[in-house]
């Protein structure tokens, strides 16, 4: 397993080739990380569709003030067979739009870099006690 930084011209960075099993993206200036597990690539996906999904969530989480709770039943997004997933952990509820927003924007560095590989995802915390951080949402993003 990788971990990484994000660069400060807020740039992502992930490593060239296909993605790893397993991938850490720790999200600067927050305590947020991102743990990409690859499914696997898909011929011919969508990149449209998937950047689409994207940047339509990111829209869709202005709407909301940046510390407010995402629903218990979590959130989804699809376009042209791409679908975005996401859902608070198990006895967890502290995903908020503002932190979604920001992860949304570090796996917009995930597809660039990686185009065709569907994955699942881990959203971790990190406190300044606790090094490795818990899981507090869970999804993926595949084509179907």
């Amino acid at each position: 397993m990788t971990k990484t930084h994000q660069l400060p011209d807020s740039l992502q960075y992930f490593p060239p080739g296909p993605p790893e099993d397993h991938y850490l993206h720790i999200l600067e200036d927050t305590d947020l990380g991102v743990e990409f597990f690859s499914i696997g690539r898909i011929p011919h996906r969508d990149e449209g569709a998937v950047k689409k999904v994207i940047l339509d969530g990111i829209h869709e989480t202005l709407r909301y003030r940046v510390n407010a709770k995402m629903p218990g039943h979590g959130w989804k997004l699809e376009e042209g067979g791409f679908l975005l997933s996401v859902g608070h952990a198990a006895r967890q509820s502290e995903l908020t739009w503002g932190m979604w927003t920001i992860v949304l924007t570090g796996m917009n560095g995930y597809v660039q870099a990686y185009p065709g590989y569907d994955f699942q995802f881990n959203i971790r915390k990190y406190m300044e006690e606790d090094i490795r951080g818990y899981v507090i949402g869970a999804g993926f993003a595949k084509t179907r």
